[in-house]
């Protein structure tokens, strides 16, 4: 029973850590000292240790010996490589799913669209990233595949680092990224599979030269996978 109650405080600790990083409450290179967390929580330092152990694997988080533990900051190649397998996975759903685009799926889309466009940087960031991950979420679904819905909810850990990226880096506004999402919703609206398709890669990649390459061998990727599966 106790060696029970020991794993909840791990994960609860996990959790609550695993919250604030995709919140964007705690920040890209935030150092999480153990001892902090521990007084923080209640808990020992070995449960501490422990959840930071399960949020390295989830990628939320890095070790550096000697330094400790700090939230992951996404270098521009590991930022591409992330909208590269969002990309193809979400495409992939968007082709297999696409006749599952109705009514409720555009209000759910668009609703949470408006809740993004009532978000103002930086104070509410948190909610920003939460209702990305809600809006893509919708599209991944779109798949019907509890696998692809795995594959694709592993990348989350590291979607905070990004949009943060994007804010610090890019000087993102609410408007443009509201734009952005609404024009990936009218893609998804329309009757055109490969507009759709094309769209949600473009959400990904900004440069033209990547998204000529990239864009052609998702949809060969996801027509390959099609037949395949049929």
């Amino acid at each position: 029973m106790a060696h029970i109650n020991r794993l909840r405080l791990v994960d609860d600790v996990r959790r609550n850590l695993e919250e604030a990083i995709l919140c964007g409450e705690m920040r890209p290179g935030d150092r999480l000292p153990v001892a902090q967390v521990a007084e923080e929580f209640s808990v020992s330092l070995t449960t501490v240790r422990e959840a930071l152990l399960m949020l390295e694997n989830q990628g939320l988080v890095v070790n550096k010996p000697r330094h400790g533990a700090f939230v992951t900051r996404l270098s521009e190649e590991e930022a591409q490589e992330l909208c590269e397998a969002r990309a193809l996975l979400e495409s992939f759903a968007v082709t297999v799913g696409f006749e599952r685009i109705d009514a409720q799926f555009q209000e759910r889309f668009m609703g949470l669209v408006g809740e993004m466009a009532e978000c103002e940087l930086p104070q509410d960031l948190p909610k920003l990233i939460r209702t990305d991950l809600k809006i893509h979420h919708e599209v991944i679904s779109l798949a019907d595949s509890a696998r692809i819905t795995e594959l694709w909810t592993g990348l989350n850990g590291q979607i905070g680092a990004l949009i943060m990226r994007g804010v610090e880096q890019q000087g993102s506004k609410i408007r443009d990224i509201v734009e952005f999402h609404r024009t990936l919703g009218e893609a998804l609206f329309s009757e055109d599979i490969n507009l759709a398709r094309q769209e949600v890669v473009s959400h990904y990649l900004f440069s033209w030269s990547e998204y000529r390459y990239f864009a052609t061998a998702v949809i060969q990727v996801a027509d390959a996978n099609v037949d395949f599966v049929s």
